[in-house]
């Protein structure tokens, strides 16, 4: 029964770990590091942008990694993450030393010990999927309350800026639609700088 309780347990703490890592991608800001472990290329100068140009392309994935507004999202997202996974970590540690307890002492336990001690197990299993699910849900709103913070500073700030270049369309160059452009019409920096001048 304790190696399936184990089981159990094990699985809720990979899974409650695979959704911290999804919460962090979702708002995750890319590093200076590339995949390779060396140093990412800096970034192109900027292009100068055609004064004659009523379309443009941002790409959003850039712009929530590169504001300052999306940092700080990110950094929110990742402490709450950090301090779930140790607070179940913490009592998955009381879990597993209850459950060594039994395996180690039951000869030596009176049948109402023993009992007594796998209904901790029980209790603990329990309260650590609780835990889990909380946090889960604790972090899947928050994500939810700055993505809807940030886009309500998202909007006006590519606004502003279509309305001083006399823009007609905005590309999200993100979403699989935009296969080529000419990289002079990227607006992206225009919009960070905006969102950091308006926070």
């Amino acid at each position: 029964m304790t190696e399936a309780l184990t089981q159990v347990r094990g699985l809720i703490l990979m899974k409650l770990l695979s959704v911290f890592a999804a919460a962090i991608v979702v708002v995750v800001m890319f590093t200076s590091v590339t995949v390779t472990g060396q140093q990412a290329e800096p970034p192109q100068a900027r292009l100068p942008f055609p004064p004659d140009a009523i379309t443009a392309y941002v790409d959003l994935q850039r712009i929530a990694s590169e504001s300052t507004a999306g940092m700080a999202a990110n950094q929110q997202v990742e402490q709450l993450s950090q301090q779930k996974i140790s607070e179940l970590q913490a009592r998955n540690g009381e879990l597993e030393a209850a459950q060594q307890k039994l395996q180690q002492n039951s000869s030596v336990m009176s049948a109402e010990a023993q009992l007594q001690l796998q209904q901790e197990i029980q209790r603990l299993d329990l309260e650590i999927q609780r835990m889990t699910q909380d946090a889960e849900a604790e972090v899947a709103q928050l994500q939810q309350t700055l993505q809807l913070e940030f886009q309500s500073k998202l909007v006006p700030a590519i606004n502003r800026v279509a309305a001083a270049k006399g823009l007609q369309f905005i590309f999200n160059a993100g979403e699989g639609g935009l296969i080529w452009a000419d990289p002079s019409l990227d607006i992206s920096a225009d919009i960070i700088e905006d969102l950091n001048q308006n926070p």
